[in-house]
């Protein structure tokens, strides 16, 4: 592993974390206008979504951004 593994690997979280965002989909923060969609902690991420279709949404999303960035993500557990 070189050493702008790392960087290159958290620019990549995120232009993945701006589009999640931007999705407008999630849980709303008690007394604000703030959505959590999602958790990413290092190499994990949580999608969160109300539905379904929400959740749907998102894992296109995902899919878009690690095809773009010729990634592969494990989906298991």
């Amino acid at each position: 592993m070189d050493s702008l593994s790392q960087l290159l690997f958290y620019f990549a979280h995120i232009a993945l974390k701006n589009e999640l965002n931007k999705a407008d989909c999630g849980y709303h923060v008690h007394g604000t206008e703030r959505k959590i969609s999602h958790l990413l902690y290092m190499d994990d991420l949580e999608l969160l979504g109300r539905n379904e279709n929400d959740l749907e949404n998102k894992m296109k999303i995902v899919q878009t951004i690690r095809k773009n960035m010729n990634m592969k993500f494990g989906l298991e557990n």
